[in-house]
């Protein structure tokens, strides 16, 4: 029975750290935001945490730290269309990714760059349906910015995960 708790605390702890990360590199990018000629183009920093936990923890760990850094950015930074934007593109992206990762689960560069696509499209739907027009001079921007966000998540986080820092499991 003590074995199972200690598993268990250690879980729990292992993905409050880790929407923990995600929450701070969302802030980092906040607060370093670089101007773009697009707006709405950024890095995506915080799905970085999301990748990452996908491959060291499992997919429904990645989900609660989605929806805690969702959670935490509303609450800390967020409007209610920031709000709305988020989830869309959190949550699409995820699920490609999720079925991505089960197609091709080797591929990690390749999951990063469709989540990042998809992330910008879920927002782009949710930004249509807000502002009740489609912007579709805007869909050729989202998806460039989403392949090289997501080539640079993907790159670090298969850096990461190959570094040998994160070899045991919670």
């Amino acid at each position: 029975m003590s074995n199972q708790k200690n598993s268990s605390a250690k879980k729990v702890a292992t993905v409050s750290i880790l929407i923990a990360v995600a929450f701070v590199l969302s802030w980092i990018e906040l607060i370093m935001s670089i101007a773009t000629p697009i707006p709405g183009i950024k890095i995506g920093l915080a799905n970085l945490a999301i990748l990452f936990t996908m491959y060291y923890c499992g997919e429904q760990d990645a989900f609660m730290v989605l929806i805690g850094r969702l959670i935490l950015n509303a609450i800390l930074f967020g409007n209610v269309n920031s709000l709305i934007y988020s989830v869309a593109g959190g949550i699409l992206s995820f699920i490609v990714m999720v079925i991505c990762k089960k197609l091709f689960p080797k591929h990690i560069v390749y999951i990063s760059i469709t989540g990042g696509v998809f992330h910008n499209i879920g927002q782009l739907i949710a930004a249509s349906i807000v502002m009740n027009t489609f912007l579709s001079w805007y869909v050729p921007y989202l998806i460039i910015g989403g392949i090289f966000a997501g080539l640079f998540n993907g790159l670090v986080c298969q850096r990461l995960l190959s570094s040998g820092w994160f070899s045991n499991k919670h």
